[in-house]
């Protein structure tokens, strides 16, 4: 079977059309076509369901593009890899993380991964959880570190480990006029002005706090897709924010209080996430066992 084939029937069940994946692949809706059949014969099933407009992918069709986005995946790895391999001939991992594993946890098992293998090449790529999952999917991350709750579709292709639970605190600067030691009500939240970071998880858990009660979800004042810049914001204003945390990790926190609010539940497991039929690089491996030690030593300590 021909990698090509499978990128050419991917493109076909991500555009719903045999016209339209022609148009974006260059090639003519014929030779397309031709190539679908190709690989239909192959395997002796039929993949798509023509359409009065477009198409969809049988069962057969659907299982393939399940199983061929992971081989796509694994070959696009395996060819960084390799890639990393010829050039300098040193052991190349990239890997996504979201705030939270940033603000201590990630940089003390990379530290630990670089004193062990000096030669090694890390890159860490930041993000929201959609966005990294997306880039994992498509090979183009070995790894992820983040929260490890995963919708129906992804349940089909990643697998994840839960190594820490975390909880969300409302945060306000030292000395906010809002912070009075008293159970905050969620009119008291209402009443807040916010800087919020968009696309993760702790702000569609603020926004369904407050359907959970009837009222629409206050619009922020600052809107971002970067959660330390919301929270250097909130830092050097009146503003609050909603954050992630355990025991605070690192010197940021401490410019920090959180506001007591009952009315807020947000616990979450968050640990490693990887596609579930792809290869992780040995040295990916070894920096996961790096994090197991970083996060047993953290619980050990705060027992």
């Amino acid at each position: 079977m021909d990698i090509r084939h499978l990128r050419l029937f991917m493109t076909v069940i991500d555009r719903g059309s045999i016209t339209a994946a022609a148009d974006d692949l260059g090639l003519s809706q014929p030779a397309l076509s031709k190539h679908l059949s190709r690989l239909e014969a192959e395997l002796e099933t039929t993949l798509l369901e023509r359409l009065p407009r477009g198409v969809r992918p049988t069962r057969a069709g659907q299982i393939l593009f399940d199983y061929a986005k992971s081989i796509d995946a694994s070959y696009r790895s395996a060819l960084r890899q390799n890639d990393g391999a010829k050039a300098a001939q040193i052991a190349e991992i990239t890997v996504g993380s979201g705030y939270f594993w940033l603000t201590g946890f990630l940089p003390k098992a990379v530290a630990l991964l670089v004193e062990d293998h000096p030669t090694v090449r890390v890159t860490v790529e930041t993000g929201v959880p959609t966005r990294l999952k997306e880039k994992l999917l498509r090979g183009d991350l070995d790894l992820i570190f983040g929260p490890v709750a995963l919708s129906g579709a992804d349940q089909n292709m990643i697998s994840s480990e839960s190594l820490i639970r975390t909880d969300s605190h409302v945060l306000v600067r030292q000395g906010h006029p809002a912070q009075d030691n008293r159970d905050k009500t969620i009119k008291d939240l209402l009443d807040l002005k916010w800087a919020l970071p968009n696309g993760t998880f702790v702000r569609s858990q603020f926004d369904q706090l407050f359907q959970a009660h009837g009222v629409p979800a206050p619009i922020p004042t600052v809107d971002v897709n970067d959660v330390s810049c919301s929270l250097e914001i909130v830092a050097q204003s009146n503003l609050a924010t909603l954050a992630t945390s355990l025991t605070p990790e690192g010197a940021a926190w401490s410019k920090f209080d959180h506001l007591k609010c009952s009315a807020l539940s947000g616990f979450r497991e968050t640990g490693i996430l990887r596609r579930k039929f792809g290869v992780v690089p040995p040295m990916a491996e070894e920096l996961c066992e790096k994090l197991r030690i970083v996060s047993r030593n953290h619980r050990d300590a705060v027992r």
